[in-house]
């Protein structure tokens, strides 16, 4: 070790770094890199506080559900580093899961189908495709096992647009996962079918009571919440638990974009009219014709409704159609042949002047602003793929295009690749268009590709529209003003008489194009679309029209959250959260941010310039050889004659000696640095020809757990109690503040930790030993073994909740020796004596050397490490008797939560055992249903003995019981001189 301090330095920002993951990151789940809105706050603290990780998040469109999850995931890796989580997501999803996975949530995710997919070295976040689970192979097996004893968690997001047999498959499967999130804007929880498949998913045990008692899961839920009623009247103080414990949506996250409007784009609606064209007007006329007898009362349905959107769109489209009249005879046919010769004689289109109108425009005040532009149908994509780089020559090789799939059968991972395909030049900025036809899959987000959307043509269903309109207008989405505020640009180009323009005014009156649909009832639907085809029938919009309402959607419930108070309650913790109590916040006061995630960008900041001045690690700056994007890259120290790496502290993962050139990691550090899109790679050198995973560097990333963990144990080997303490001079750079402070200073760093893992009981108890040896099969040893992964999944949720309520804390304690002896130091005094860098310009570093000769007398270094010592038994002392009383209520909520699982299950694994007892099916021999019988009572013993179990650690906590032992500290002694 060459110098003692800035070795000392960079293992208390290990420490800091640790603390603030499971203080102000919520246990791990702030290292995404996102920075953390209000709601996502809230949401996040309170899936991860409750006994049972099994919860729908059904946020609005737009609102950042997929992070949430990230956030979720993460605090599950870092409290658990073997948790893997197995998402389930429609296909078009796959593509921003994969981007999202690695660019936000540090895990390159393996995807079920793809040529390099190894179901034997699983990462720990594992993609598929709904139809993976339920197709089966040729000898009757599912292409791919969901198992419950490989994967912790199950992602299911956005399940209304899957299969229904899809779903009903997932619903089962979830029965044994331990943890499961479902994310749905739109869950469909007032539609019957749907909602007792999601129900099933949250809440198993009804479920399974269900079945039992031949009762729907809707009375179950019912008949629960009526078992509140004492509850009820214990007063407001109560709510919390009761809601917790008997609510039928206890499970159930929703927040509205209207309570966060101040972090969402808004939107500007522009409504361009153009005359058509002669060909426009007869096939206007001969669409009016088609539908004149229509019944509006079936909406769209039916061929002429087709024909008739065809003939309203491109000529290219339109011809298809009028040669198909005109073939038929009839009144309309010599119509169809002369429209159908005007347009291969002129086959211009009245909308596309407008259009590039509107480019020219636009691109005239930003040139490198980029549009997705709606066509209809893929004709009209031709068109206008033809037609723009006319005018535009810029374009020749600038437009993308993304076609609605096919329905039949197809490669699907060749699709996913082909959906990246068409992203890539919009996200490197390349493109400048994005070609789609009516249709854009949910939840595929392109708010970080463009803030304006051009209805070349529009959808005549109104789902469709709010689609469309929502992968643009997200949080993060919009350009701002210079305000602040961000907007999204949507234009309507309408030709006058035409019946889409019909269909689009009516949607205009009620709303549609001004804000996302509200939660609309299937018979709602039906309603709009039955007014939507008669206004298409006569031509004109209904006068009025009444803006579009929200149906209650919602899960039917007596006892429910009110929306208002939570919100202004997440915005609270958010309040609190940006300013924590200044001594147990991880970050000091000097380092600079508004937020605690940004004061922590600023210390690993230093943190990494303190690695590299200590001769740790190479930490240098890059720009990629394409487009100067700027990065960091990190690789182990050079020597500067060979070039090869010299002596670090510890090795980094996957990463060797041989050269800088082959072997650094381009990393991004701060919120602010991630791309719009975020990037995954990076080209660091000339010539270089495959480019280079960018990492986020935070907790999570395999490369700052790694810093963090390699520091860590260097601290424990150098700097412990154990060890002699450290004596070393640090020669201060003139001006630096520490030299006014002493002339030698002893530090000590702690970390506390409210619920360390020492807590945490092993897997098997002796009496759960005991029924686990009577066990005689294999099938019934893993199912006991499963209860117990469920035990400990849920002692480390006890673990979580009293963390979240009692933050861990960097301890830190000093003193000093001046004009009048020794004397504590505060808490800014100590940051100031582990600031290695001097003002004005931060750039002149302290140095420290081993000391040749003792700094004080041995007794009085023994006095002051007895003192020390003593102030950190004190310190942690107060710390867990304050952890016990702040994490009182939380506890008693998780208590609630387990007792009512629990005994959910054991209620009914008794009467299945029961019905087995008193029931033997006809042709079962009398040892095999012993057996089965003996099988399904040692379940029932199991539920029991892990319920009090759960329970009793709960207890032990809240009685004191639990006690950690001595903190782990690391000390050093310095002598502070000024460099002459």
């Amino acid at each position: 070790m060459t110098d003692p301090f800035l070795r000392f330095v960079n293992c208390v920002g290990a420490y800091r770094m640790r603390a603030f993951a499971l203080n102000e990151g919520l246990g791990g789940a702030l290292g995404v890199a996102a920075e953390p809105l209000p709601h996502q706050l809230a949401t996040v603290r309170r899936v991860l506080s409750e006994a049972e990780i099994r919860h729908l998040i059904s946020d609005e469109v737009g609102l950042g559900k997929t992070v949430q999850a990230l956030m979720i995931v993460n605090a599950l890796r870092f409290q658990d580093p073997t948790h893997r989580t197995l998402v389930v997501a429609p296909d078009n999803l796959l593509s921003q899961w994969q981007d999202e996975c690695w660019t936000k949530g540090h895990v390159m995710p393996a995807l079920v189908g793809a040529s390099d997919f190894d179901p034997a070295n699983l990462p720990s976040v594992t993609l598929v495709r709904p139809r993976d689970l339920t197709v089966r192979d040729d000898e009757g097996g599912r292409i791919f096992q969901a198992d419950n004893k490989v994967f912790d968690l199950l992602i299911v997001d956005e399940p209304q647009t899957m299969p229904r047999d899809a779903v009903q498959t997932i619903s089962q499967l979830a029965d044994g996962f331990r943890q499961v999130l479902v994310l749905s804007a739109t869950p469909r929880l007032g539609d019957g079918a749907w909602r007792n498949m999601l129900m099933r998913i949250l809440e198993p045990e009804i479920a399974q009571l269900a079945q039992l008692q031949n009762k729907t899961i809707d009375e179950l839920l019912a008949e629960r919440e009526a078992g509140a009623a004492t509850e009820l009247l214990k007063g407001a103080d109560a709510f919390p638990l009761v809601h917790a414990r008997f609510a039928a949506g206890r499970r159930i996250v929703r927040n509205s974009r209207s309570d966060w409007n101040d972090r969402l784009p808004r939107r500007r609606n522009h409504s361009i009219r153009v005359q058509p064209l002669h060909h426009e007007r007869l096939r206007i006329e001969i669409a009016r014709a088609l539908v004149r007898n229509a019944d509006s009362r079936l909406g769209f349905e039916g061929p002429q409704w087709t024909s008739a959107k065809s003939l309203q769109r491109s000529a290219r489209a339109a011809r298809v159609v009028l040669a198909e009249i005109a073939s038929r005879g009839g009144e309309l046919s010599e119509l169809a042949r002369t429209a159908r010769q005007l347009t291969l004689d002129d086959p211009g289109d009245a909308r596309l002047g407008a259009l590039l109108d509107i480019l020219a425009s636009q691109w005239t005040k930003d040139p490198d602003q980029t549009f997705i532009i709606v066509c209809g149908d893929n004709p009209t994509i031709d068109l206008l793929q033809a037609a723009l780089p006319r005018y535009f020559p810029e374009l020749e090789a600038a437009i993308s295009v993304l076609r609605r799939p096919s329905s039949g059968e197809v490669d699907r991972v060749t699709n996913l690749r082909e959906m990246q395909a068409t992203l890539a030049p919009l996200n490197s900025g390349v493109s400048r268009l994005l070609l789609v036809g009516d249709w854009v899959q949910a939840g595929l987000n392109l708010h970080q590709i463009s803030s304006g959307m051009i209805f070349y043509s529009l959808p005549w269903e109104i789902d469709s529209i709010d689609q469309l309109i929502g992968r643009i207008d997200r949080l993060g989405g919009g350009r701002a003003d210079r305000h602040g505020q961000r907007w999204i640009d949507i234009w309507r180009i309408l030709v006058e008489g035409a019946q889409e323009t019909a269909v689009a005014d009516c949607m205009a009156a009620m709303g549609v194009f001004d804000a996302p649909l509200p939660p609309l009832s299937p018979e709602q639907l039906t309603d709009v679309q039955q007014i939507l085809a008669q206004t298409a029938v006569v031509g004109s919009s209904p006068d009025p029209v009444s803006k579009l309402a929200a149906a209650d959607q919602g899960l039917p419930s007596s006892i429910k959250l009110d929306p208002s108070v939570n919100t202004v309650a997440a915005r609270e913790l958010y309040a609190t959260w940006q300013q924590p109590d200044q001594e147990r916040q991880s970050m000091g006061a000097n380092f600079a941010g508004h937020t605690p995630v940004a004061r922590k960008e600023s210390a690993m900041s230093i943190w990494l310039k303190t690695m590299d001045r200590a001769g740790d690690f190479d930490v240098g700056r890059r720009a990629d050889k394409v487009d100067s994007y700027c990065f960091r890259t990190l690789w182990y120290p050079r020597q500067a004659a060979s070039g090869r790496a010299g002596q670090s502290p510890f090795l980094l993962p996957g990463v060797n000696h041989e050269r800088w050139m082959s072997d650094h990691l381009p990393f991004i550090l701060r919120r602010s640095d991630v791309s719009s899109p975020p990037r995954r790679t990076v080209l660091t050198d000339e010539g270089e020809d495959t480019p280079r995973p960018l990492h986020f560097l935070d907790n999570g990333s395999v490369i700052f757990d790694t810093l963090v963990g390699g520091y860590c144990a260097a601290a424990a080997s150098t700097f412990s109690r154990a060890k002699r303490l450290t004596q070393t001079v640090v020669m201060m750079p003139e001006g630096h503040p520490a030299l006014a402070i002493g002339s030698t200073v002893l530090l000590v760093a702690a970390q506390l930790d409210p619920f360390p893992d020492e807590f945490l009981p092993s897997l098997w108890s002796t009496e759960a030993e005991e029924l686990l040896a009577t066990a005689p099969t294999d099938a019934q040893r893993i199912a006991l073994l499963a209860d117990r992964k469920a035990l400990m999944s849920r002692w480390r949720a006890v673990q979580r909740a009293v963390r979240l309520a009692a933050p861990p804390r960097l301890l830190l304690i000093g003193s000093a020796h001046g004009k009048e002896g020794w004397c504590m130091l505060s808490r800014e005094q100590i940051e100031t004596c582990l600031q290695p860098f001097a003002p004005p310009d931060w750039k002149a570093v302290a140095r420290g050397r081993p000391a040749s000769q003792p700094l004080i007398k041995q007794e009085s270094v023994e006095r002051l490490e007895a003192v020390h010592r003593d102030l950190v038994t004190e310190a942690a002392k107060h710390f867990h008797e304050d952890a016990v009383a702040r994490s009182k209520s939380a506890l008693e909520i998780v208590a609630a939560q387990m007792s009512a699982t629990f005994e959910a299950e054991l209620r009914n694994r008794n009467l299945t055992a029961e019905r087995r007892r008193t029931a033997r099916p006809e042709g079962v021999p009398e040892e095999l249903w012993l057996g089965q019988v003996a099988a399904l009572e040692r379940l029932s013993t199991s539920s029991a003995i892990n319920l009090s179990e759960a329970l009793a650690l709960i207890h032990r906590y809240q009685a004191g019981e639990l006690r950690a032992g001595e903190p782990q500290t690391i000390s050093i002694l310095m002598g502070l001189r000024c460099i002459d």
